[in-house]
């Protein structure tokens, strides 16, 4: 049974993936800070093959640490993430360490804990997520842009060092799906957002979902450094 780490499992999308992992299978280490209790929940389901985890990876963090706890793994699907919203000129100092930390330090220090072991066995996944936002110029997303435009420079730095380890490095871009951030913005904005995308809907998360195990399995081994866009046709 692959075993996986999945960061940001408690959110809207993060719990779409993680059920329809622990459906397939593998032995899932579920990792979320908020709505913990929809963690539990799903492990009352998966119990042999499930273990959650509450961690604030805004506070600091021993990886070394989390890494003993969890012991070996197969792979690992970073789908924790902050949004962020202000023009360039008034994002704090703060809210930019923040996000930065968040969507691109965490992912990246918690990769590095892992890959002594991935690249003893010889074998390993990782999958990253950036988003539509990290390719298109959005008014007021800075911050957030920035954080998610450099998981595909390491997405793809990474690549290259590990495939002879036999570890892929894959990023999924997803464009606005219908759970996870977008379940924030407004009536008015959602309309919007419509407008820009040509199936003119939100995507199906599921997609993302299906996207991630396709990454995940075998028959994607040859398949390193690239950025899945998963956005309905946005370009």
């Amino acid at each position: 049974m692959r075993k996986i780490v999945l960061t940001g499992a408690s959110g809207g999308l993060g719990l779409v993936i993680a059920e329809n992992l622990l459906s397939e299978g593998y032995f899932v280490h579920l990792i979320g800070n908020k709505n913990t209790s929809k963690l539990e929940l799903l492990h009352s389901k998966f119990p042999s093959n499930s273990k959650v985890y509450s961690i604030d990876f805004s506070q600091a963090i021993d990886f070394s640490e989390l890494v003993n706890e969890i012991g070996q793994i197969d792979a690992l699907v970073h789908a924790l993430g902050v949004s962020s919203a202000g023009m360039s000129w008034k994002i704090t100092p703060e809210e930019w360490q923040r996000v930065m930390h968040l969507n691109l330090t965490v992912p990246f220090l918690l990769t590095q804990a892992f890959t002594p072991q991935l690249r003893a066995t010889k074998f390993g996944r990782i999958i990253f997520f950036s988003s539509v936002v990290a390719q298109k110029g959005f008014i007021g997303t800075a911050a957030y842009a920035a954080s998610k435009s450099a998981l595909i420079g390491l997405t793809r730095t990474l690549s290259v060092e590990l495939i002879n380890s036999g570890i892929t490095v894959n990023c999924i871009a997803p464009g606005y799906m219908d759970k996870g951030m977008i379940e924030e913005v407004t009536d008015e904005y959602l309309k919007d957002i419509l407008k820009l995308i040509p199936s003119n809907s939100l995507g199906d998360s599921v997609n993302i979902a299906h996207t991630v195990s396709y990454l995940l399995s075998e028959k994607a081994s040859y398949i390193t450094g690239q950025v899945i866009n998963v956005n309905g046709g946005m370009n």
